[in-house]
């Protein structure tokens, strides 16, 4: 047979299924010395037996158990059939919390001829079968088999390493996503309670159109709940403990035309027994520049990362610092962001930047900043950049902002070009080109601007940060978050303003680091998910950077926002099972492009 080996327990999965044979005679053949097929049921009862999730010695309701709390989550119509090797290695990785490791993991090199040919999530399986602690198979044969029926003893020895891998998983896979970046991620653990699921519809426009599809939920037996976070209205189900009514609940919302997510529930994120899943990408900086990289139509708006690093041609991304919301996304960003030596948004007071430079040194600290525009008539301060604020203010807007500064009635602007004024507006609504930034008065300041210059005056901008530092004023980019991790090699984690439950309770992270020898670094680390990974508290994270050799570290945005991206693929599973509209992120682009 060339179907792996997995470790024989001949005799004793033999006993256990001869045993079997007598509750479901069927598995018998008239035939005396025809081996019996596994039947899909009696496969299904026995993993639930392994897990330590079986409900009783009755292996129907096991078997019926296993698909309604979701332990193997999909539909199953023929429980009769003899379960294939496909199947019950799917399974099996499935109910160990393995299915987005699979997914991440999907396109590496397999050692099976016949594997190419399998959807993605059983290539997936099978690498993950292969890599975990303890295997469940050994890479020895060229094929897998997977239409095959499953023996006895091919199903005694897979379910007695389920139960093993019940009790201590650890699943380590480390290569090479693109030339000069080193990818590892890293899981262990597993859920130890059945999960129950909650169903997600997005994507309305207006409160009314989800009026309308949660009536009619309704009248399908299904009472969901109406909410607007970041000012996008959607239902939510309650948290059901039949997986195949979730399905059905999503299949309802879907065939309207919406966006639908189930999402595993989460019991307590901070218990020890639980899954934990990071990702850590190490990149080359002889070979990748990295920059902060926005959303396409600037930094007013929000988009997911898959967006921004398309857009930028960026090989690898990570989301970067913290933003706020003001409509569907709408947003800005809060803290210093520096782009090409060109300044987006002011510092916040109190939290860590990071710098750095085409020179490759880098800097992390806090950093502060004026600004203010020579006129002929005199200096003029600066309030803000790529921002409107209310009142008596001056404000810079620059190509970062988008393609037209804000329309306010009472507003005077300047356009400048090469150092020189060739324009003065009034109303705003100005276009920003590049190699052009505009300064706008509002209130008492229109006038001082209107009145006092005229096409041709000289303009200039002076930006000063932490009072002439040279050290940052050389830094071509800059972003802010925190709090800052690791200094120095050693874990020093200061609040920086943060409440306790940013800085203490688990959650999804995101971090950006060097490590001793210079070398960039990317990690996430997912949470919110009980099947796959309960997330992290700060401490835990910076001490898995400390061990992997980071010298330092400073915290990103993180919760629902935490993704990684190489290639356009991502290899993090987001809290919100898909990818959340973010102000910017941190982008890393070949040097040879």
């Amino acid at each position: 047979m060339c179907f792996p080996v997995w470790n024989r327990l001949r005799f004793a999965a033999l006993a256990f299924f001869i045993v079997a044979a007598l509750v479901y005679p069927v598995l018998v053949s008239a035939a005396p010395l025809k081996v019996p097929d596994v039947r899909r049921d009696l496969f299904l009862s026995r993993l639930m037996e392994a897990r330590g999730f079986a409900d009783g010695s009755d292996a129907r309701e096991n078997a019926a158990l296993a698909l309604k709390s979701g332990v193997v989550p999909e539909a199953i119509s023929d429980l009769a059939a003899p379960v294939t090797r496909q199947e019950a290695l799917r399974w099996v990785v499935c109910s160990l919390g393995l299915a987005e490791e699979a997914r991440i993991l999907s396109e590496l090199e397999l050692p099976f001829e016949d594997a190419k040919a399998l959807p993605e999530l059983d290539r997936g399986c099978l690498t993950v079968a292969l890599r975990m602690r303890p295997p469940l198979l050994k890479n020895t044969p060229t094929r897998f088999g997977p239409s095959e029926k499953l023996s006895l003893d091919e199903a005694g020895a897979l379910l007695s390493l389920l139960s093993r891998a019940s009790q201590y998983l650890k699943l380590e896979v480390t290569f090479t996503p693109a030339p000069g970046m080193e990818l590892e991620i890293y899981r262990e653990g597993t859920f130890s309670a059945l999960p129950k699921w909650r169903v997600y519809v997005n994507g309305f426009d207006e409160k009314s159109e989800a009026e309308v599809l949660q009536k009619y939920l309704a009248g399908q037996g299904f009472k969901t709940t109406m909410n607007n976070p970041n000012y996008e209205w959607r239902l939510t189900s309650g948290l059901l403990d039949d997986h195949g009514e979730a399905r059905r609940l999503a299949a309802l919302a879907r065939e309207r035309g919406k966006p639908v997510r189930l999402l595993p529930s989460v019991r307590n994120v901070n218990l020890e027994n639980q899954p934990f899943y990071w990702a850590l990408l190490t990149i080359d900086p002889s070979r990748y520049a990295l920059s902060p990289i926005t959303p396409p139509e600037g930094i007013t708006t929000l988009a997911p990362l898959s967006t921004m690093a398309r857009a930028s041609g960026a090989r690898a991304a990570i989301n970067a610092g913290f933003f706020s919301v003001s409509g569907r996304n709408v947003g800005f960003p809060i803290g210093t962001l520096r782009i090409g030596r060109m300044l987006v948004n002011k510092p916040y007071q109190g939290r860590t930047c990071l710098g750095w430079n085409t020179e490759q040194r880098a800097a992390f600290g806090e950093v502060a900043w004026s600004g203010k525009a020579r006129l002929e008539s005199g200096w003029l301060a600066i309030d803000t950049l790529n921002h409107f604020v209310k009142g008596n203010s001056v404000t810079l807007y620059n190509v970062f902002y988008g393609r037209f500064t804000p329309v306010h009635a009472q507003a005077a602007e300047v356009v400048v070009e090469n150092g020189r004024c060739v324009a003065v507006t009034l109303g705003g609504g100005t276009p920003i080109g590049p190699g052009r930034y505009v300064l706008s008065g509002y209130g008492a300041n229109a006038a001082l601007l209107a009145g006092g210059l005229k096409p041709g005056d000289k303009v200039s901008i002076e930006s000063v940060f932490n009072e002439g530092d040279a050290l940052w004023s050389g830094m071509d980019n800059i972003i802010q978050a925190g709090p800052y991790l690791i200094r120095n090699g050693e874990v020093r984690i200061e609040p920086e303003g943060f409440p306790n439950s940013l800085l203490n309770l688990r959650h999804p992270r995101s971090v950006m680091g060097l490590t001793g020898k210079g070398q960039w670094v990317f990690f996430v680390g997912d949470g919110r998910d009980g099947t796959h990974s309960a997330g992290f508290t700060l401490g835990e994270v910076a001490n898995i950077l400390r061990m992997k050799g980071l010298t330092y570290a400073l915290n990103l945005d993180g919760g629902g926002s935490t993704q990684l991206m190489v290639g356009g693929k991502i290899y993090n599973s987001p809290s919100e099972k898909r990818e959340r509209s973010i102000s910017y992120a941190v982008g890393a682009k070949d040097r040879t492009q």
